[in-house]
């Protein structure tokens, strides 16, 4: 109770933080609800025809294409890196004001003028890097994954085409493959998220610092950072259930705003706890030598 006490004084006091996550939830819930591939594709059907196996074949088939020409495919991977390096500067600007306030938020520290402001001058650079070097180890990690799995959905098939023998094999496989999975993921989650601000607190050697919090409180941030990847996880399986509500145009607006609101109750507390915890290690690890 006290920590939700604290959450919310400090959220009366920089009333900026919760607004600035409702609109970034908002536009981010929009953007999934109303693109034309969610309204074409996301539903339960989806699955029914796709071939995982074909699919990550497919996938690196076209890879192997993309590079026989080897200089064309350099200056692309050029122009894209430079095109995502100005998006990621762009999330710098617009995210750096709103860490910034955070952070002075969890450390009780006295609410000034151009809060804000003073967060895009210190922290664009650092969180432009940081955005870019996550989006290209999320892409490698998720590449990864998908094909860590192929043994385990390989197994399903061969069971559903009539492998009896092959139930407890495929039982055993797949839940290893699951576990293993799941805690890669999870722990570079967690690595990811606590070097965010990590990086905002501390001028050098803030990556290092996250790791050795991760590594030294594991068991402790691991629940909540699994319950907030399992809560937003059920959210986009119950949408992709109904669909969005996309059958009727009122539905849909009634989905998009239920789903709107929950989203920013859960990020923000989950963003609050992520730098409320991160203060609290900090004096754990540092104030008291």
């Amino acid at each position: 109770m006290k920590s939700l006490r604290n959450c919310l004084r400090r959220a009366k006091r920089r009333p900026g933080m919760f607004l600035f996550i409702a609109l970034i939830t908002f536009a981010l819930t929009y953007l999934e609800q109303y693109n034309p591939w969610t309204m074409a594709n996301a539903s339960l059907s989806f699955f029914k025809g796709f071939d995982y196996v074909a699919f990550l074949s497919n996938l690196a088939n076209s890879t192997i294409e993309f590079f026989k020409t080897p200089k064309v495919a350099f200056l692309t991977i050029g122009a894209v890196a430079l095109v995502l390096f100005a998006v990621c500067f762009l999330l710098g600007i617009i995210f750096s004001g709103f860490f910034n306030q955070l952070s002075n938020a969890t450390f009780d520290k006295p609410k000034r003028r151009r809060e804000y402001r003073v967060g895009i001058g210190r922290y664009t650079f650092k969180l432009a890097i940081y955005f870019f070097t996550v989006i290209i180890l999320t892409a490698l990690v998720v590449i990864a994954i998908l094909y860590s799995a192929i043994p385990a959905i390989m197994s399903v098939k061969q069971f559903f085409l009539g492998s009896a023998g092959m139930l407890l094999p495929t039982i055993l496989l797949v839940a290893v493959s699951v576990v293993a999975v799941a805690f890669a993921f999870l722990f570079f989650a967690l690595y990811v998220t606590y070097i965010l601000p990590s990086i905002i607190f501390f001028r050098r050697g803030g990556t290092g610092v996250a790791f050795r919090m991760v590594n030294g409180y594991c068991w402790y941030l691991l629940p909540r950072t699994l319950a907030y990847m399992l809560v937003m996880l059920g959210i986009r399986v119950v949408l992709w259930i109904i669909h969005y509500g996309l059958s009727s145009q009122a539905a849909a607006i009634c989905i998009l705003v239920a789903t709107w609101m929950i989203r920013t109750i859960i990020n923000f507390a989950y963003a609050y706890f992520v730098f409320n915890s991160f203060s609290a290690m900090k004096g754990d690890m540092f104030d008291v030598e």
